[in-house]
């Protein structure tokens, strides 16, 4: 008990004469022990020293005292570990305060999705149009047999417009550059159907021992500059001319060169390989069986008028379209062959006229 709560007992009159009592008969109780649930018992309860002689209690063994360290023993102090931060929480105590809060969640998971967007773009624009449109396989050289790298462009390519003769322009990317497979060992160059069929072999020997003779190997690069391309098409070409010897794959090959050159902007050259393209599919036409490389005869046909239209020989283009358009079955065959035909020949009459 303090102090303060014993000076509040002495303010009551049956205590102080309770205590009175018990100091006038030299601290005694001269009550019964049952008379100590009156005010007085509780004051002896609450005071025992007062009525009681003081309990010894059991001595405790004593204790040496610890001695203080000093100041150089003094463990040096603890750094204090810095409380994590916690992170602060909105106060969404209204509605209004968490439709603010959702719209700026939505607005950065925007922003996050347009900038991830943004740079994929940005990937894309720095790759190089090889890297986008073409794949780089590994094929077995029918010549050498060697695996050898070689570069087929992706199928999925946008069309921008058709050519009379069937060359296709394509939205940023010449495919017409990567038709030619080359082996990086041995040098042999074909189109991709030539390049993995079966060449025989009595062929395979012949061409074997050509190129021992003669070093045709071109470098391997991924990314064909126009030259490049048109180095290949020239091997292939000459390796069809010392296999097959076929005039209607050699009218192809030409053909498909001159597209190349026509998408890379080389009419020179173009001009070149289409007067060779046209001359060979005459020739083959007149000479050798068809289909050639999946080309019916009746496609020959139309291209050889084609070619010599767009090279402004409108009597030849003539006497090929005339073939053309005298072909009994072609307007129930090919009807769009026949209609392709029939537009040639009228836009012919018109220059002619004119």
């Amino acid at each position: 008990m303090t102090k303060a709560e014993f000076l509040q007992l002495l303010r009551d009159p049956d205590i102080c004469k309770e205590i009175f009592e018990i100091v006038k008969k030299g601290g005694k109780p001269t009550v019964e022990p049952t008379k100590f649930t009156s005010i007085g018992g509780k004051l002896k309860h609450m005071y025992p020293n007062a009525v009681a002689p003081q309990q010894q209690s059991t001595p405790q063994p004593s204790q040496p005292p610890t001695p203080k360290p000093t100041q150089s023993q003094q463990p040096p102090p603890q750094p204090s570990q810095p409380k994590p931060a916690q992170s602060a929480q909105p106060n969404l105590s209204s509605i209004a305060d968490k439709l603010k809060f959702l719209r700026g969640h939505i607005n950065k998971i925007e922003d996050e999705k347009i900038a991830a967007e943004e740079a994929a773009k940005a990937a894309e624009a720095a790759r190089s149009p090889a890297e986008k449109f073409t794949v780089v396989l590994q094929k077995r050289c029918p010549i050498c047999e060697k695996n050898s790298r070689v570069i087929k462009p992706k199928a999925r390519l946008n069309v921008e417009k058709r050519d009379l003769d069937y060359c296709v322009h394509y939205k940023d990317f010449n495919p017409y550059l990567y038709t030619i497979f080359a082996c990086e060992h041995c040098g042999f160059a074909a189109e991709e159907k030539k390049f993995s069929g079966v060449i025989p072999n009595k062929t395979k020997e012949s061409l074997r021992e050509f190129l021992k003779q003669n070093d045709m190997k071109l470098p391997f690069v991924e990314e064909r500059t126009s030259e490049d391309g048109l180095s290949f098409f020239e091997l292939a070409i000459l390796f069809s001319e010392l296999t097959d010897q076929s005039k209607g794959r050699q009218a192809i090959l030409n053909l498909n060169a001159a597209w190349l050159c026509r998408c890379e902007g080389l009419p020179d050259r173009e001009r070149e390989f289409m007067e060779q393209a046209a001359e060979d599919f005459a020739v083959a036409l007149d000479n050798e069986r068809w289909p050639i490389n999946g080309i019916s005869d009746d496609m020959a046909t139309y291209l050889c008028a084609a070619i010599y239209f767009l090279l402004k020989d409108y009597d030849s283009a003539t006497k090929w379209l005339g073939r053309t358009m005298n072909n009994a079955t072609l307007r129930t065959t090919a009807p769009k062959l026949f209609e392709q035909a029939r537009d040639i020949w009228q836009e012919i009459k018109r220059i002619t006229k004119a």
